[in-house]
């Protein structure tokens, strides 16, 4: 084998980050953000095994009533979650659906409940860099309509929602930081008077990246905080199982059934 090229340094058919081949990955991928919870498959998902894991990007693969359905995580944020999904796209990703956590606006919306993403504020960096700011971020409708399938027929409670993904934790989720002078929650106002109504780091780079490279990209979130009660959900381990489980049954009904 040659040396690499610098402009695409692909190894042959293995990626630069993901750590697996050309071929490897099923057409449906699942996106979370956090490498410790792609393990978390496994208990859903027939014959799990991971692939391998390099920097935050950890690969695995099994299979969900017959259907092949792969994991890769994201790490926090959009420049590590482009990576993933352009590679993603390359080894044989078709469709793309993050899951993962998020903290809500509005008080009326539980701890532990399921949001489906009906568009992400533009913003993000990683995303200007694909689609012009004004370019909606928006699910893929097949997507969108299988997660709402699921969660109807397994009667999960939901709301659908608009999110800002923020490249931020502190200041741009409106949390003191050292250093900081006034009132840091101001900025929620900000996003609530935009229509937002959850905040993420990754969604909007999902969807319009997504979007450029092929995919059917949709987003699928637990809620694990409340901003509008300053409530946190201490045991998030069953909403997190469970929205696995919506989302396996969705990818399933989209491309299995």
């Amino acid at each position: 084998m040659g040396a690499r090229s610098a402009a695409s340094p692909w190894a042959g058919d293995r990626a630069p980050h993901l750590p697996c081949r050309r071929g490897e990955l099923p057409e449906v991928v699942f996106f979370p953000g956090d490498p410790a919870r792609v393990g978390r498959f496994a208990g859903v998902l027939e014959g799990f095994r991971i692939l391998g894991q390099n920097r935050e990007f950890r690969v695995g693969v099994g299979t969900y009533r017959g259907v092949e359905m792969g994991v890769v995580s994201t790490g926090i944020g959009g420049p590590s979650t482009e990576i993933a999904l352009v590679e993603a796209a390359e080894l044989g990703c078709k469709v793309a659906l993050r899951v993962g956590g998020t903290g809500v606006l509005a008080a009326d919306i539980p701890l532990g409940s399921m949001l489906v993403v009906d568009e992400a504020l533009r913003g993000g960096g990683a995303a200007a860099l694909y689609a012009a700011p004004d370019h909606p971020a928006r699910p893929d409708a097949s997507v969108a309509a299988a997660l709402l399938r699921a969660l109807d027929v397994g009667e999960v409670p939901y709301s659908r929602v608009k999110v800002a993904s923020i490249d931020g934790y502190y200041a741009g989720q409106g949390r003191p930081f050292p250093g900081s002078r006034g009132d840091a929650g101001a900025v929620l106002e900000r996003y609530r008077s935009k229509g937002v109504r959850a905040l993420d780091m990754e969604a909007e780079t999902v969807l319009i990246v997504g979007e450029v490279v092929g995919l059917r990209a949709g987003v699928l979130l637990a809620v694990h905080a409340n901003r509008g009660n300053d409530t946190w959900l201490e045991e998030y381990e069953p909403a997190q199982e469970r929205m696995i489980r919506v989302a396996c049954e969705a990818m399933w009904g989209l491309v299995g059934s």
